[in-house]
């Protein structure tokens, strides 16, 4: 009887111990005039809100000097073309392997971040296959997703 109370309990505290969301950032460079993308995610765990995430921010573009979420876009290797840098902190129960700037941009992501900042990212066989997938969807979706390119892996 005390086992299958146990159990009982269990399965219902279960909820309570779901994994809590946790704060990224999304750093996306996508090649002006072009779907073309690639982005990262950097997770600090220092960093629990979404203000401070934001802040981070601010401080890394106006100085110029990442000390939170370290991370560098090799602008050479865009020579003769606008990238445009995007930034966005985010709330997400998914997890990513570390960023190593050298290792190759070869997983296809579908990327979605709703109005709450809540970050969905579903992996993708190809590129053409993301692409086809975007424009299938309803308009509403279209506005908060974007296909790019990571060097991480979806744990």
């Amino acid at each position: 009887m005390n086992k299958r109370m146990l159990s009982l309990l269990a399965l219902l505290a279960a909820p309570a111990f779901a994994e809590q969301p946790e704060v990224y950032l999304v750093a996306s460079v996508q090649l002006g005039g072009s779907n073309l993308a690639q982005s990262i995610f950097l997770h600090e765990p220092q960093i629990t809100t979404l203000e401070e995430c934001q802040e981070a921010v601010r401080i890394g573009q106006r100085d110029r000097d990442w000390q939170r979420y370290h991370h560098i876009f090799m602008r050479d290797r865009f020579q003769g073309f606008t990238g445009h840098l995007d930034y966005r902190c985010v709330l997400t129960t998914q997890r990513f392997s570390a960023w190593n700037d050298r290792a190759r941009y070869n997983h296809p992501y579908l990327i979605s971040i709703d109005e709450q900042a809540n970050l969905q990212v579903e992996r993708i066989s190809s590129q053409a296959q993301c692409a086809t997938r975007l424009k299938g969807m309803p308009q509403a979706r279209q506005a908060i997703s974007r296909c790019a390119v990571g060097n991480q892996s979806l744990l």
